[in-house]
């Protein structure tokens, strides 16, 4: 075998051997990897030497950060490595899982924010309901009416319309989106990327695999009209979540792009399965701190 690939090696361009420089050099500086002993999803270590041995490749050929489809790819195939079967819903326009894990159905998230104590699901989901509830353009009118008492009438009118008939409505049916979309399938992972710089480059990336419990989320269905934030001419509202007397995130109902998005995510409530700390190879960083 060593011969074949030395040949391999040989027959390639001197650029191509450059490149393979970089990921043999990448994979030999490795990944630092914490596993959760608990946890179930790298019972079997090649699930997590499939997502550090991809990194270290990845990450020797870019800077830029691992996007939601390679993580999917990359679940998948982890999965496999691991021994079970696994598939990618492959229908794009579909709202449930994105990949399956033996009979488990798994909806995959990826996030780069700055904070290292929370996670952000900037699209939980679409939210096509609220054009149902947008009043920008009545507003508009109403705020070109030149008689003041009766402009002031007729936005006391909409204010009440907006939070006795329309917020109602719209906290109903954001409450059936969300019901919906959660029964579509059985866990929640976010893949985490924090990002480590030295003198103004990208040297490191820490990811993390972290499961957001579905039963936290199950928590937004608890909320009522009167923990919702005053509707807004773009039909976009906010409410927090409590528990346990703490907010535990937030919810955001988002008019102008027409999608839910759950913030603050706290990760101490989350499952974290494993973190890897992988160096840039490609910006010239070859060790661990």
């Amino acid at each position: 075998m060593a011969a074949d690939l030395n040949a391999s090696i040989e027959a390639l361009t001197e650029s191509q051997r450059l490149v393979l420089g970089g990921i043999v050099d990448a994979m030999k500086a490795g990944c630092n990897v914490r596993v959760n002993p608990d946890s179930d999803l790298c019972e079997e270590p090649e699930f997590s030497d499939y997502f550090a041995n991809l990194f270290c490749i990845y990450h020797a050929i870019t800077e830029h950060k691992f996007e939601k489809k390679s993580f999917e790819f990359a679940f998948k195939y982890a999965c496999i490595a691991s021994g079970w079967k696994s598939e990618i819903n492959r229908n794009s326009s579909h709202q449930g899982e994105d990949v399956t894990r033996g009979g488990e159905r798994f909806s995959l998230k990826t996030e780069g924010e700055n904070s290292k104590t929370s996670f952000k699901i900037s699209k939980f989901s679409e939210a096509r309901f609220i054009a149902n509830y947008k009043t920008e353009i009545e507003e508009r009118e109403i705020s070109s009416v030149a008689d003041n008492d009766l402009r002031s009438k007729k936005l006391h009118i909409l204010k009440d319309k907006r939070e006795k008939e329309l917020l109602p409505s719209l906290v109903k049916d954001f409450k059936s989106t969300v019901r919906h979309h959660l029964s579509c399938y059985d866990r929640v992972l976010g893949l985490k990327a924090n990002v480590i710089e030295d003198e103004g480059l990208i040297s490191f990336y820490h990811y993390r695999l972290i499961e957001i419990p579905k039963s936290l989320l199950e928590r937004v269905l608890d909320l009522g009209v009167e923990d919702f934030r005053e509707l807004r001419g773009n039909g976009g509202t906010s409410a927090s979540v409590i528990c346990n007397g703490k907010r535990a995130f937030g919810v955001t109902l988002d008019g102008s792009v027409e999608k839910i998005t759950f913030t603050g995510i706290n990760i101490s409530e989350c499952i974290t399965h494993a973190s890897f700390k992988v160096s840039v190879a490609v910006n010239g960083s070859k060790s661990h701190s």
